[in-house]
């Protein structure tokens, strides 16, 4: 009667997703920060538009 080989994978937690590349963070955080710029600037200025701003 032969052995059974042991799992190689018993007692091990399961391998989740490794999650996002450190690039894919910096750049979320970066257009995150830049879109809050954004509305900060669009806020302060007043948004107005029409002939008056381009004179």
């Amino acid at each position: 009667m032969a052995e059974n080989a042991p799992d190689p994978t018993a007692g091990k937690a399961p391998q989740g997703h490794p999650g996002l590349p450190r690039w894919a963070k910096l750049l979320a955080l970066g257009v995150g920060i830049a879109l809050v710029v954004l509305v900060v600037a669009m806020l302060l200025v007043g948004g107005e538009h029409g002939p008056g701003m381009h004179g």
